[in-house]
């Protein structure tokens, strides 16, 4: 990393890391943080600002070899690890306070069983699991160097296993965003943005950091997203400055419940699962081959050879050689007790899928010798009783064909070599030899990589093409159950209103008459019965109390009095025919039996009808007194017109009938022999009376 790019990194990540602790502050304000609301989003703000902090003084502080910067260099990187994960956690459960409309406990993630009996996520589990598992394995790569090491001059280094620690950072985010995508129904549309936008921070950050390294891209990326989180929470969360205790905390706006059948629950189960897997294996896949394209830096390994090599030992993973010519030697002019000679190395890289990217050599050599390295692809030096060797870097003399030439790429070969004068008895091949190298794992080269790489998109293929086809199945349910829903609802109304017609009509006509019309709409109904009992009843001197009232208490009075009448003749059988002006007409035994019993029926109603008028006077300023008149015998009903049609009853009964109202007394209830002969026996008469009936004569009539 140049001294720009650290200064960069620094300064970024301190500005960020001050907005971060800021924005948390400013969420705190007039309210304690356990009953804040915003509580989660709150710890998420300090969380990611320790993250920021900590990550720009392990930037400080790398290559500082005092005891502080050692101490600190670990520290900060392992702080930076532990908040990464925790704001992946914290993430998450600020998605689920979103999805529930409710601030939750974290005590929740304590009984996970009846959490998810309540309605919590089960994704809300598997995060905090992965996230877990991330920071244990954190705290053993302090002591293993599972994710990261440091050199001998306190410079931070990714390890074999670094990209676990990526993906383990990675993997939460896309199950919180799988998660995102299975409630967006309950989520309106601003917050599911502004949540989705959250997690293309991190991921575009991950991509970032796997192709450019010596920037935080990562960090940087969840500090900018953090920041975004608050300022669309001043519109999602209607945030307000208050002050004292808040009794209920209040999530806005308010998101509506999904309802899903319980026939259902299993298929969008199925469904959400595919789901999760497809993007899951979509990061793993993506992070897989960006690793292949980019390599994966593998630490700095050190082969310690007691007992040199003397050709390629091709079991080995790398193997060195160094050995005197045995053509190409004399004896030095200048000195007879030494010997000139060409020594020849070879370093033999016998990996298939792993490039050696810089090397250093090392043998043991005796006190008075001397080199004349010449550009024989490293650069030599005599040290401390030692041969080094070293490749050849850029602005080296030595590097004369570039740097990438003196990389050993898979089961290659590279020569090095020199001219050294050495005492005559010096033999290279009974010297210790140290090497050190490291190297870059490039997987697509690795037959095992690609067969599990290839093995995990063929199940990508599975797992996505059945995602698709069950939500394209679940849509298909919807809907139908929407069209049922619609037909079911329709027909309601149908039949709502079928019964309010049917009403309407039984209202106007008899059950039996009004089925006959609604059969046959158009035929003619009418009917001869031999034996019905007609009632008419009116108010005595209605013309004059009418003429002291106005029409509406006239209207009103009409329709209490004639309203109780109704509900009697509804409860005794009585079929009510018209109402005219004040008279009340109703009749009873419109049946084909002769031997009916509707003489008895309307004499009983009779009697109810001169109790509802006493019960009517009692709560009215104006004393009321009705005349009833009741006949017997044969007649015509049937409806007469064809719109506004009405049912009505014709014939002497009826007119006798209403003879028997004008000419009787007032709360008395006149009746004709007829209608006497058929209730004698259960009633008591007065003396008979004759009247004149127009067009009948004089006719003997009785009062109950």
């Amino acid at each position: 990393m140049t001294d720009f790019t650290r200064i960069i990194s620094i300064s970024s990540l301190v500005f960020l890391s001050f907005f971060c602790f800021q924005m948390g502050i400013f969420l705190c304000s007039g309210h304690k943080i356990n009953n804040n609301s915003r509580r989660t989003l709150i710890l998420l703000e300090f969380f990611t600002g320790f993250l920021l902090l900590f990550d720009a003084l392990a930037y400080i502080f790398r290559g500082n070899t005092s005891e502080l910067g050692w101490y600190m260099v670990r520290l900060s990187n392992f702080l930076v690890f532990v908040c990464n994960f925790s704001a992946s956690f914290l993430f998450c459960f600020y998605a689920c306070e979103y999805i529930k409309q409710s601030r939750l406990n974290f005590s929740l993630v304590l009984s996970p069983k009846s959490s998810l009996q309540g309605g919590i996520p089960l994704q809300l589990f598997i995060v905090l699991f992965l996230c877990l598992t991330g920071i244990i394995l954190t705290v053993i790569s302090q002591f293993t160097n599972f994710f990261y090491y440091f050199d001998e001059n306190n410079v931070y280094h990714r390890s074999t296993f670094y990209p676990l620690s990526v993906g383990l950072g990675l993997i939460p985010a896309l199950i919180t965003f799988t998660m995102l995508l299975q409630n967006r129904k309950k989520l309106a549309r601003n917050v599911f943005i502004s949540l989705v936008i959250y997690f293309l921070f991190p991921l575009l950050g991950v991509i970032l950091i796997l192709f450019v390294y010596g920037f935080s891209w990562i960090n940087i990326s969840l500090g900018l997203g953090a920041l975004h989180l608050f300022f669309t929470s001043i519109k999602l969360m209607e945030l307000e400055f208050y002050s004292g205790e808040r009794e209920k905390a209040v999530l806005s706006p308010i998101y509506k419940a999904e309802l899903v059948l319980p026939e259902s629950r299993k298929r969008v189960a199925r469904n959400h699962f595919w789901q999760t897997l497809s993007v899951i294996l979509a990061g793993v896949i993506l992070l897989l081959l960006i690793i292949s394209f980019t390599g994966l830096t593998l630490p700095e390994k050190t082969l310690t050879i007691n007992k040199p090599y003397s050709e390629n030992d091709s079991s080995k993973s790398v193997c060195v050689t160094f050995a005197r010519n045995a053509e190409k030697h004399w004896v030095d002019g200048n000195d007879l007790d030494r010997t000139g000679a060409q020594y020849d190395g070879v370093i033999f890289n016998n990996m298939s899928s792993t490039v050696i990217t810089d090397w250093k050599f090392s043998i043991a050599v005796p006190q008075g010798c001397s080199v004349d390295p010449g550009p024989w692809n490293g650069t030599f030096a005599l040290a401390d009783g030692k041969l080094n060797v070293n490749k050849p870097h850029e602005g080296d003399k030595e590097n004369i064909h570039g740097e990438d030439f003196y990389t050993i790429t898979p089961l290659k070969s590279l020569g090095f070599g020199c001219i050294m004068y050495t005492p005559h008895d010096y033999q290279p091949l009974s010297q210790q030899i140290v090497f050190s190298y490291t190297s870059i794992f490039k997987p697509f080269t690795n037959i095992f990589f690609d067969i599990f790489l290839a093995l995990l998109f063929i199940l990508f293929v599975i797992s996505t093409t059945i995602m698709l086809l069950e939500g394209k199945l679940i849509r298909v349910e919807e809907e139908n159950r929407k069209l049922e829903k619609t037909v079911k609802e329709r027909t309601k109304e149908l039949e709502e209103e079928k019964n309010r017609s049917e009403s309407l009509l039984l209202n106007i006509l008899p059950k039996e008459i009004a089925k006959e019309l609604t059969d046959n709409p158009d035929s003619t109904i009418a009917k001869e019965y031999p034996n019905v009992t007609v009632l008419f009843t009116d108010i005595v001197g209605f013309t004059k109390i009418s003429g002291e009232m106005s029409a509406e208490e006239v209207v009103t009075m009409l329709n209490k009095m004639f309203s109780m009448f109704d509900e009697r003749a509804q409860r005794e059988g009585i079929e009510k025919i018209k109402t005219i002006g004040d008279a009340y007409m109703a009749a009873t035994g419109l049946t084909q039996n002769g031997e009916n019993d509707g003489a008895k029926k309307m004499l009983l109603f009779a009697k109810g009808l001169l109790e509802d008028v006493h019960s009517f006077n009692q709560n009215s300023p104006i004393k009321l007194l009705i005349r009833l008149g009741i006949n017997s015998g044969p007649l015509v009903a049937g409806v007469i017109g064809k719109t506004k049609f009405i049912y009505d009853i014709w014939g002497d009964t009826v007119n006798v009938a209403s003879r028997m109202e004008s000419t009787g007394q007032p709360m008395k209830i006149h009746v004709t022999e007829s209608t006497k002969v058929q209730t004698e026996s259960l009633y008591p008469y007065n003396e008979n009376t004759e009247i004149d009936v127009k067009g009948k004569g004089l006719m003997k009539t009785y009062f109950l």
